[in-house]
């Protein structure tokens, strides 16, 4: 189904997407001692489709570290997707080398805005994600799960922009060298939008909020 919005309801329901996320995710902001998740979401809700792959590259800039990472992402099913992530974090510290990250999420997208069986306000999906950094002082664990949120807007030309939102809540262990491991609740707000370039081409542009502050920036490319 295409549906257009019109700007007054999107509008309308971008501002009910970030109350909800406020809601959810009311500490997000006051984690100020978190590590932080180093990849970001750079996803809407809505699931990229059955045997349907996508490769992307992203970067991100944080309060403390800045990485590059890739991305492959395949549709396991119509409503359920998962992605691999593979990349490198550099600490903004002295005499800190770049080191490898390694990233899993999945999702399984329960609400969909076009939904053959009656309209709905947007998209929304549940899903789950690991992460894991070796930074020089200790190993980063990332263990959690997501709520994403999101809204298509289809402009005249029939390209979409998509506003989004993810809360999530993880476990965060550090495994510190030479001292004990220190794991700790987490909670996390991601704020983005994906543009539709072409088809087959998306961008994306997000801030992260979740004990440190990030910018991601990055695209992905459908390649089958």
């Amino acid at each position: 189904m295409e549906e257009k919005v019109n700007k007054k309801g999107f509008s309308k329901y971008y501002k009910m997407l970030v109350v909800a996320l406020l809601v959810i995710s009311p500490t997000s902001v006051l984690a100020d001692d978190a590590a932080g998740l180093a990849t970001g979401n750079l996803s809407t809700a809505d699931v990229c489709g059955f045997g349907v792959g996508y490769v992307g590259g992203f970067a991100g800039l944080g309060d403390d570290a800045t990485t590059i990472f890739g991305s492959i992402t395949y549709g396991f099913s119509d409503y359920t997707d998962g992605r691999i992530k593979f990349g490198f974090s550099d600490r903004d510290a002295p005499n800190a080398d770049p080191v490898i990250l390694i990233g899993i999420d999945f999702k399984y997208e329960f609400m969909d805005y076009y939904d053959k069986n009656g309209s709905q306000p947007m998209d929304m999906a549940l899903g789950g994600f690991f992460e894991y950094v070796n930074y020089e002082y200790g190993a980063v664990w990332e263990f959690g799960g997501n709520y994403i949120a999101s809204i298509p807007y289809r402009f005249a030309s029939g390209r979409k922009l998509i506003p989004y939102g993810r809360a999530n809540l993880r476990l965060e262990q550090i495994s510190i060298d030479n001292a004990d491991n220190k794991s700790d609740f987490r909670f996390g707000m991601n704020l983005g939008v994906k543009y539709e370039l072409t088809t087959e081409m998306n961008v994306y542009g997000e801030l992260q909020f979740d004990g440190i502050t990030g910018l991601f920036l990055g695209l992905d490319v459908r390649m089958f």
